[in-house]
């Protein structure tokens, strides 16, 4: 989430004051989750269709949602792909009703709860992997410490770019005149809009924006498995004039933005074996909310691409 798009999110700050977790079912909860413990701190998971896992092999798919969000973020979209694949999505620590373990969500730790609880609810791989926004970038980490793992990977609009370098990242803002002054201006009307947030939420925001300060080869990213892939880009303009104030053309550096990232994320794709990259225009950045369908449809396509592997 560098961007105007990618940052929606934060914007947004729809789940940025997670509830009290309590051990058990809670009222009105998403069907199939729970909490369990993972090292002493409590964890929502929802887990939906593992009686369709008749078969060591079988894919889960693995939801991760994007900043600030909890798994409510992706709507129907797990129950609907439960009537014929397991599903797992969970709350982040401090976000939703997942407890804040006071530790910074590095994408390294953030990587390695998650592996912790698939280990703890007795989740096997392959992982087909599912990540929005944010959760894009933590899914590519993923993919990098467990490729073996790993049998797909879905990225909606991901963000940020943790390919790209922070020369890269400022050239959308090159081309509108704002330069790495409107960069930091773009940073600072986020982290004003955050400060009353929870500390979860405030932690994984500087680790997020801090994450492209650094050099690319000191970012211990990994190379990626050899595994089909689906790259979504949410291409509509969404207005946040009245969220944040900067000093350019908001809407001219979201065009900028946009043909920004489909020449970077179209590499995510060419790399795979199985590769596809679309582009839309009918949905802003929020897509499980505006076009679930189109990502029904991407978890499909590496699904069906993984099992073809695999013979």
């Amino acid at each position: 989430m560098l961007r105007v798009r990618a940052t929606l999110s934060f914007a947004v700050i729809v789940f940025s004051t997670p509830a009290v977790p309590v051990f058990g079912q809670q009222p009105n909860a998403p069907a199939g989750t729970r909490m369990v413990a993972v090292d002493g701190h409590a964890v929502r998971v929802q887990m939906l269709g593992f009686e369709s896992r008749k078969t060591p092999g079988t894919p889960v798919v693995v939801f991760e949602a994007g900043g600030t969000n909890s798994l409510d973020a992706w709507g129907q979209i797990p129950q609907r792909l439960s009537l014929t694949v397991p599903v797992v999505a969970y709350d982040r620590a401090g976000l939703g009703q997942s407890a804040w373990d006071g530790v910074t969500p590095t994408p390294q730790h953030v990587t390695k709860r998650l592996h912790s609880l698939l280990g703890v609810i007795g989740v096997a791989p392959p992982y087909v992997l599912v990540g929005f926004s944010w959760g894009g970038a933590l899914m590519r980490y993923f993919a990098g410490y467990y490729p073996s793992e790993v049998a797909g990977v879905v990225f909606v609009d991901p963000g940020p770019i943790v390919t790209q370098s922070l020369a890269e990242a400022l050239a959308p803002f090159n081309a509108v005149g704002g330069g790495r002054a409107g960069y930091d201006a773009y940073w600072s009307a986020f982290a004003g809009v955050l400060q009353r947030s929870s500390p979860g939420v405030r932690a994984e925001f500087d680790v997020y924006s801090r994450l492209l300060e650094r050099e690319p080869a000191e970012r211990d990213l990994r190379p990626m498995p050899n595994v089909p892939v689906v790259v979504l880009i949410a291409a509509k303009y969404l207005d946040l004039s009245q969220v944040i104030k900067v000093p350019f053309d908001q809407r001219a550096q979201f065009e900028a933005d946009v043909r920004h990232r489909i020449k970077q994320l179209q590499e995510w794709a060419l790399a795979s074996p199985s590769g596809t990259l679309v582009v839309t225009n009918q949905s802003t950045h929020t897509i499980p909310r505006e076009d679930p369908d189109l990502i029904v449809w991407g978890i499909e396509r590496v699904l069906s691409a993984a099992r073809s592997q695999r013979r």
